[in-house]
């Protein structure tokens, strides 16, 4: 299907431009958006957020095994013959309840993960729709500004997993253009301070 709407789009192009000449470039989106600032400072905050919620689950993995440890000495309290039989019976409650309370903070630091990870997916795919919208504004405008009737994405594939642009000549790539425009650098480009 995809292949036939491109089909329809280059016979619709070239009726549109019947006498003009048919200006096509293509463009490497995912080094484009690899390449946008927005992304790299996104990837910073996303790795910043991973630390934080590790930390934080490593310290309530800490509590939780604090627990445990203290159910498992009252429980081994409750076992010592020396102490009477109230005694015994008062060591064996604590510990039922430090167990309680063990399988409370244990669901809750599964719900306080669970709950975290989605904030963080849900931030990401929000960032990256951002920058995604931000990118097709920029290579809309320049294909306007440069005169192009159109601008082929060769970085995906279509459904039937081969890419888009089965050959396109290198010297239709505007991806360079487009990352300068946005201000981003391509990887191995040397960083200008």
């Amino acid at each position: 299907m995809k292949k036939s709407l491109i089909a329809a789009a280059l016979a619709l192009a070239f009726a549109w431009t019947a006498a003009a000449e048919l200006r096509i470039a293509t463009v490497d989106l995912d080094k484009v958006f690899q390449s946008h600032p927005k992304t790299q400072k996104a990837e910073e905050g996303l790795k910043a957020a991973e630390v934080r919620i590790k930390a934080d689950m490593e310290k309530m993995a800490g509590e939780a095994k604090a627990l445990q440890d203290e159910a498992q000495k009252l429980k081994e309290a409750a076992n010592t013959p020396m102490l009477s039989e109230t005694a015994r019976m008062q060591k064996k409650l604590e510990a039922e309840d430090k167990l309680t309370e063990l399988q409370e903070l244990q669901l809750r630091i599964r719900r306080t993960q669970e709950t975290r990870l989605k904030q963080l997916r849900d931030q990401l795919m929000k960032t990256r729709q951002g920058i995604v919208d931000e990118l097709m504004a920029a290579v809309k405008a320049f294909a306007q500004e440069e005169g192009y009737a159109m601008i082929f994405d060769v970085s995906g594939l279509t459904m039937n997993a081969v890419p888009l642009a089965v050959y396109a000549d290198e010297e239709l790539d505007v991806t360079a253009a487009i990352v300068e425009r946005i201000g981003g650098k391509l990887p191995g480009e040397a960083k200008q301070e």
